[in-house]
């Protein structure tokens, strides 16, 4: 137990309206026949930071309700051996879930209905289901290893304590506390916390990324791309240093391509990992662009 010396907290009951959320969603996802997020940002349309995106027509639509959780769904899409990714992963075995949450001492989140809108029985606090920012597969880089891994994504204010009277921290640390023991232990999967300065969140090096996607697929005969990657190669390795913008027009000017389209093969090439540049530096038409500081394999 977490908390030994506090008095036993008393949990909140797991009730028909609680089945009824679970109910409701496992329609849902059979009714899409596909995963589909618990939570939606449709759902909080006056939420500033919510967003959705199709990465792909054949993956599931991502749900954000964070700039943070954007910028890493973002990075999770760039990294390649990054697969079935899920966001706002439901925590449906509320059972457990609430054991993990007595067995540490800590309040489960819960939920209180408007009196007079449901039942006597379902008055009062009962159970939420807890959700999980990013459920993913990776393959080991070593052993090639399919592994599974849950992961949070919070602010680094929203969980250093800099008051000890600050308890809107306090029960997000609860929160992260119950999650990480619900996965480790009951599950036996990884779990992360990621913080608003981890580099996959890193608003310079998304950007880059950002940037990339949108020529992820464009349709390039192979010639052309090869002789613009050779092109790019050689001119990186003189000195002094180009700005994106010339790079591109001495590439152009070499391969005897538009600007315009050597400025798409460009960002091609960094997202299918053609080109080895530092993305933690801007890249855009006024600035430098420098050879990765290190040989960066990009995987999770």
């Amino acid at each position: 137990m977490k908390n030994p010396n506090k008095p036993k907290i008393k949990q909140p009951r797991v009730t028909e309206l609680t089945q009824n959320k679970i109910e409701a969603y496992l329609e849902r996802r059979a009714f899409e026949g596909k995963y589909v997020s618990y939570i939606t940002a449709r759902q909080f349309s006056s939420a500033g930071n919510a967003s959705s995106e199709q990465l792909g027509a054949d993956s599931g639509r991502h749900e954000y309700f964070s700039d943070l959780e954007r910028r890493f769904g973002i990075t999770l899409s760039y990294l390649k051996n990054v697969s079935a990714v899920k966001t706002q992963y439901p925590l449906l075995d509320v059972d457990t879930t609430l054991s993990v949450a007595s067995r540490l001492n800590i309040p489960h989140p819960r939920f209180a209905p408007k009196r007079g809108l449901v039942k006597e029985e379902n008055q009062g606090y009962q159970a939420a289901i807890m959700t999980t920012d990013f459920l993913f597969q990776y393959a080991d880089v070593i052993t090639g290893e399919i592994k599974k891994i849950a992961v949070s994504l919070k602010y680094d204010d929203d969980i250093v304590v800099k008051d000890d009277s600050n308890r809107v921290i306090a029960r997000t640390q609860d929160k992260l506390e119950i999650e990480r023991t619900y996965w480790i232990e009951e599950r036996k999967a990884e779990f992360k916390l990621i913080t608003s300065s981890h580099w996959t969140v890193g608003s310079i090096f998304v950007n880059n990324i950002d940037t990339a996607r949108r020529f992820r697929d464009l349709d390039i005969p192979h010639g052309i791309l090869r002789a613009s990657q050779i092109a790019f190669l050689e001119e990186l390795q003189r000195s002094p240093r180009y700005r994106l913008a010339d790079l591109v027009h001495k590439v152009s000017t070499r391969t005897v391509i538009s600007f315009e389209k050597t400025f798409a093969i460009f960002w091609y090439l960094i997202w299918h990992k053609g080109l080895q540049l530092d993305l933690f530096r801007p890249l855009n038409d006024a600035s430098f662009v420098f050879p990765a500081r290190e040989d960066f394999a990009w995987a999770w």
